[in-house]
């Protein structure tokens, strides 16, 4: 399904645990510059590979939920903006950031969530997921959005009963 709730289900099941979402939200903004900056050195049609990831998310983002995707456009601009005036231009930062963010993803995932990642099941998804996921998480902890967090939360815990997976001990 492509609705709000469903697309933050998929990813909120796969992280449930405290410690493995604030590595996440740490992590994932790392990850997402780094991949911006590495995708602005390679031109397709005339736009810059980090305009066109900007766009394609931007896009499906508003189409999930207006308000955050148009939040989240802006975030990619000022992304967008910093990498434009020189922030983080060495090759070797670039990928060196990248590659600490994913492994610091999977030791979130294999030490405290105690589980797979979501690339492991939809490797898109997870990608385009992943920071509009710790965005929300973002909003839920300031207040925003209290029965989209409520009906994720029983979502999640319903999917781990169902898969006979143990809820005690995460997010009560």
């Amino acid at each position: 399904m492509m609705d709000l709730r469903s697309q933050l289900g998929f990813y909120k099941y796969y992280h449930y645990n405290t410690v493995n979402v604030l590595i996440h939200a740490v992590f994932i903004p790392i990850i997402l510059y780094s991949s911006l900056a590495i995708l602005s050195d390679f031109k397709i049609f005339n736009w810059k590979g980090n305009t066109w990831v900007a766009v394609v998310y931007s896009v499906f983002y508003i189409y999930l939920s207006v308000p955050t995707g148009l939040l989240f456009s802006g975030i990619f601009v000022a992304m967008n903006t910093a990498i434009t005036n020189g922030v983080l231009t060495g090759t070797k930062e670039k990928w060196g950031l990248f590659f600490l963010g994913w492994v610091c993803q999977f030791i979130g995932h294999f030490k405290f969530e105690g589980d797979k990642p979501a690339v492991f099941d939809n490797l898109v998804q997870s990608l385009v997921l992943a920071p509009y996921f710790i965005l929300f998480e973002l909003l839920f902890k300031l207040g925003f959005y209290p029965e989209l967090y409520k009906e994720l939360d029983k979502d999640v815990k319903l999917m781990k009963i169902r898969k006979g997976q143990p809820i005690e001990g995460i997010n009560k």
